[in-house]
């Protein structure tokens, strides 16, 4: 699997495909964080799907991809 920097990098060329691999590269740290927050699971797999869109949706504006995880 690439490093952020360059997973982000196509992302923002559109592949849609690097962008699922962040998707599994963070889906359990994201999911994790978010049931730590409600205690629901089904509650934290629907802040983790928002929070994944919300992500695709401003990775143009990401100015250190190397931080992507922070």
């Amino acid at each position: 699997m690439l490093s952020d920097p360059p997973l982000v990098d196509r992302c923002r060329s559109g592949d849609r495909t690097a962008f699922a691999q962040i998707v599994k590269k963070y889906q359990t740290l994201i999911c994790s964080i978010a049931y730590g927050v409600t205690g629901s699971f089904s509650a934290s797999e629907e802040l983790a799907q928002e929070t994944f869109v919300t992500a695709w949706q401003s990775l143009a504006e990401l100015r250190e991809p190397e931080r992507l995880r922070p």
